[in-house]
């Protein structure tokens, strides 16, 4: 009997100190649940959004030089293309996240607020020509890209119009580097280079 007061005495004191408790285990148990996006694009109704911290959005997708942004814009396609109607909103996150991404990337300012404008032009003419039939939607490619934010599809009967503004905004982008190009001939190679890969994007606007 004294053995069993004992034991009732030590199980009473653990439980008054909480060191077993199976109701904190089972909050804390939420933690594995994956809310990762898999392939093509996938259905999003958060309000939350995130355009990447000022100071890039993480040390291994930051962009030190102008190759390296040329290289990403470049990119994009994989991610962007065959979206249908979210094409005009992920280029424009796209141009977002490699902004972002710049952001400690030492001088070039001009050509950083040039993408910059074109980006929210883009997102901009996404909107004003959204499809309210259609649920905001991550993408994800199949090299590992995948959009920092959900994207705004555009209306069907929108799209033709809307892809031939969008052009012109890229277009447009272009012009702004090529000008903002002639303080050297180094830069100059540089831009050129961004330029065009850029403009490369143009061609899923026009498929």
């Amino acid at each position: 009997m004294l053995r069993c007061l004992r034991t009732t005495l030590v199980t009473a004191l653990i439980l008054g100190l909480g060191l077993f408790s199976p109701l904190a285990a089972q909050e804390t148990d939420d933690s594995s649940s994956d809310t990762s996006d898999y392939g093509g694009y996938a259905d999003y109704d958060s309000e939350e959004e995130s355009a990447g911290s000022p100071s890039g959005r993480s040390p291994t997708t930051r962009v030190s030089s102008v190759p390296q942004i040329a290289s990403r814009l470049g990119q994009a396609p994989a991610l962007c293309n065959g979206s249908a109607g979210f094409v005009v909103d992920c280029l424009a996150e796209r141009l977002e996240a490699v902004v972002a991404d710049a952001a400690q990337m030492g001088g070039h300012e001009e050509m950083k607020q040039i993408l910059s404008d074109t980006a929210k032009e883009l997102r901009q003419l996404a909107r004003d020509n959204s499809d309210p039939a259609q649920p905001r939607a991550r993408l994800r490619s199949a090299d590992g890209q995948y959009s920092s934010r959900p994207l705004v599809s555009i209306a069907p009967e929108k799209r033709a119009s809307s892809y031939q503004q969008a052009l012109v905004i890229l277009e447009e982008a272009e012009t702004r580097l090529l000008r903002s190009s002639t303080q050297s001939a180094a830069r100059a190679s540089q831009y050129q280079q961004l330029a065009q890969a850029l403009g490369s994007n143009k061609v899923l606007l026009r498929s």
